[in-house]
């Protein structure tokens, strides 16, 4: 598993960053205290009060570095910095993750059902691809049942590394595909985001064929129902035919049999699937399963009441998997000799609520059901992170201890009482090994998580709907929107996003509105913005995310607001229009203010990471009309220096990763965006504006540049060609690199000064 290298700075305890607004989440505090006088967040008569405060004793503590305090927030190139909450390649990273788990398509991400990723990174692009669940592997493997045609289909399928299978909705496609797959059967499947390009996925397969044990030989890869499929032609496939060859690898992509081609070579890799099996042998197989008994299976199957209800419920036109489904319901209604058919139809005519109902009603306690809650908004993260929200939670819902004999107090929990085997049974959940990014680097954890891919948003709009504690789970939601691990908060945001999509006023006027405004904590900004990109996404609630982040950026009364405004613009709206998010952080740079610079700077970095091939000409072509721009000028110098610190690109050579500071590597790689990039360094030495920053960015890259000689390299020529536009120029750099190879620095960089120096010998040569 190829696994980007943790930054040279821990995410959760990053060193000051090089712009004075430093970082869209940042922390620090800052030399001023603020000016009497100065406005705080506005209290809207008659609105009901959001959740109460933290309590201390219920989160995790933080240090004057975490939390900010009010100031006067110029951009004079002084005092207190704001940190950076997370490297931007990170918080992408995060995102998809908190998107995936339980949002599904609501959100642009990642939806498998998977327990395993494989992240491969090398020069732009980054693709992961996660395991083909357990369970579902597991149900082709057993309860199969091969259409008419199978021998047909895999006659034509033999021998091709691409097969495209195709046929009418609803028609067992997925489970058709997977069993080809499962040939052999011990081939390691990955199930492939829809959204994927298959020339990215072309190019991960060349990385991975040249990086040992990146990826496993003779694997499988599963692409269901691909986005932009009329533009895959059959030069596409041939190269990641290539691709698959190095590997021994295989792909199965399903289409509907309705579904255009691009060309004729595409066609070659076509094979119908031909008239699907019956939904009634699908039922058999599948109870026979379930069973795992062959007399009972005999008995049940020839049941009155089973016939009947199967005769009526598998009608000709039904979808393979309601046949499946209704296999399990019967092998749940069976106690011993009797098989309460009553309770199958209940549950067939309240599929969608009923089964759920059940599942959630009959977990034993208040312990259990909040680790259910738990376990939704941070499925797949280590067990003890799991658990502890949990206990939170509990402790909000929970009752005081009770008063046993001679006034003592008796534990309410017994915290013995049940094994975690018990606990996960009941949850239908597992662990599983995993690696999680910590403060230095990646460790091994063992991660929880549910067996389905559904039951994460099931859980939560279940306990929204169905009980009355509104209050308490966004008191508890807000809690975790505090904590120091950014992935929690990632989570904790997408899932306060989610529960305003079921009832967007009441969540924003009595959670997100008040850390939207607060002046005490950095994380709230970004939380917020997490959260508001989920009813973005929304056709019917984008008007009114619109409203409020237009209603944060107008008013000039509340700094902080308008910080709030700048993240939702990347981290909200960004993905949804590149064009109207910069026009609109480009309303906020004549705002003199470090933190809404670098909520800029953030949302800037995150439309980078976005889309790293379009988006950069943009960002980068906008921060330069910054500079030139005398009302933007400086704000332009702050976003600058926040992306050259920040932004960082992990690159996979001979099997090890190299960090490289980002707006190098396009300097470097991309000759568009090479000359950009010189004459806005330029600009931030010369202007004398920032100079502790500059000092301090150039530094960060210089000790990346010491780690490894091609960043060396490339740092060199861009800082000799920088200094090469003036005597000034020329100096400024020369200083910096004394400054690297200097007796009293403590970090000293002795191979990249020496060769920076080599790169700028020909001007010294000239004098």
């Amino acid at each position: 598993m190829n696994v980007p290298a943790a930054p040279a700075t821990p995410a959760a305890t990053p060193a000051t960053p090089a712009t004075p607004g430093g970082g869209g989440a940042g922390g620090g505090t800052p030399a001023a205290p603020k000016a009497a006088g100065a406005p705080a967040a506005p209290k809207t008569p008659g609105a009901p009060a959001g959740p109460a405060p933290p309590d201390p004793s219920k989160t995790p503590a933080t240090t004057p570095a975490d939390t900010e305090v009010a100031t006067d927030a110029k951009l004079d190139g002084k005092g207190g910095k704001v940190q950076a909450a997370v490297n931007p390649q990170q918080r992408a990273d995060l995102l998809r993750e908190a998107a995936g788990k339980f949002l599904g398509d609501h959100v642009a991400g990642d939806r498998v059902s998977g327990d395993k990723y494989v992240t491969i990174h090398e020069g732009r692009e980054r693709v992961r691809l996660p395991r083909l669940g357990i369970a579902l592997a597991d149900m082709v493997r057993r309860a199969f049942v091969a259409p008419p045609e199978w021998s047909r289909v895999r006659a034509e399928e033999h021998g091709k590394r691409i097969v495209i299978l195709r046929a009418d909705p609803n028609r067992g496609k997925c489970a058709a595909a997977i069993r080809l797959l499962q040939s052999p059967a011990d081939r390691p499947i990955f199930h492939l985001d829809r959204a994927i390009q298959l020339a990215t996925l072309a190019a991960t397969l060349e990385s991975a064929a040249r990086t040992a044990g990146a990826l496993p030989r003779g694997a499988g890869f599963l692409l269901q129902e691909p986005l932009a499929w009329d533009a895959v032609g059959g030069n596409v496939l041939q190269h990641v035919e290539a691709a698959l060859e190095e590997i021994d690898g295989r792909l199965v992509v399903t289409l509907d049999s309705s579904a255009a081609l691009a060309d004729q070579d595409v066609a070659g890799h076509v094979v119908d699937l031909g008239t699907a099996p019956p939904v009634a042998d699908i039922f058999d197989r599948h109870l026979a399963w379930r069973l795992d008994d062959p007399r009972l299976y005999a008995r049940v199957k020839v049941d009155v009441e089973v016939v009947a209800l199967s005769e009526e419920v598998l009608t000709e036109d039904v979808p393979m998997h309601v046949a499946a489904n209704l296999a399990t319901m019967v092998g749940q209604a069976i106690d011993g000799a009797t098989i309460d058919i009553g309770r199958v139809r209940q549950r067939m005519s309240q599929v969608a609520t009923e089964e759920f109902d059940i599942w959630f009603g009959g977990l034993p306690d208040l312990p259990a059901r909040c680790l259910a809650i738990a376990l939704a908004v941070l499925d797949g993260m280590p067990y003890e992170n799991v658990v502890h929200a949990a206990d939170l939670l509990t402790e909000r819902l929970d009752g005081p201890p009770q008063v046993a004999g001679d006034n003592v107090l008796a534990p309410w929990r017994d915290p013995f009482r049940h094994t975690r085997t018990e606990v996960l049974r009941r949850l239908r959940a597992e662990t599983r090994p995993g690696v999680e990014r910590g403060m230095f680097g990646t460790v091994p954890v063992e991660a929880m998580g549910y067996r389905s891919e559904d039951f994460p948003r099931l859980v939560l709009e279940h306990v929204w709907r169905r009980f009355g504690l509104h209050r308490e789970l966004l008191g508890w939601l807000h809690d975790l929107s505090s904590d120091l691990n950014e992935e929690i908060r990632a989570r904790a945001g997408t899932a306060l996003g989610l529960v305003s999509t079921f009832a967007f006023d009441f969540v924003w006027t009595q959670v997100l509105r008040a850390m939207a405004q607060d002046t005490g904590n950095f994380r709230n900004r970004e939380v917020v913005a997490y959260a508001l990109r989920v009813p973005a996404a929304e056709p019917a609630l984008r008007p009114l995310v619109d409203a409020i982040v237009t209603g944060l950026a107008g008013n000039a009364d509340l700094p902080f607001g308008q910080a709030t405004a700048a993240r939702v613009y990347g981290v909200s709206l960004g993905p949804l229009g590149v064009g109207e998010a910069l026009a609109a952080l480009d309303r906020l740079a004549v705002i003199d203010d470090r933190y809404i610079a670098a909520g800029i700077g953030d949302s800037l970095a995150d439309l980078i990471m976005q889309d790293e091939t379009r988006n950069p000409a943009q960002v980068l072509a906008k921060v330069s009309a910054w500079q030139s721009d005398r009302r933007r000028a400086l704000v332009g110098e702050a976003v600058f220096l926040h992306l050259a610190r920040w932004l960082t690109t992990d690159h996979v050579v001979a099997g090890r990763t190299v960090v490289w500071p980002t707006l190098l590597w396009f300097a470097d790689e991309r000759i568009e965006l090479r000359a950009g990039l010189l004459s806005m360094w330029r600009f931030v030495l010369n202007s004398g504006s920032l100079p502790e920053q500059v000092a301090e960015v150039l530094a960060h890259w210089a000790d990346l540049a010491e780690a490894d000689a091609h960043v060396r390299t490339s740092l060199s020529r861009m800082l000799g060609a920088t200094a090469g536009a003036s005597e000034r120029t020329y100096t400024l750099v020369q200083r910096q690199v004394r400054d690297w190879r200097a007796p009293d620095n403590l970090r000293p960089k002795p191979r990249t000064a020496y060769a920076v120096e080599d790169s700028m010998r020909p001007r010294n040569d000239a004098a």
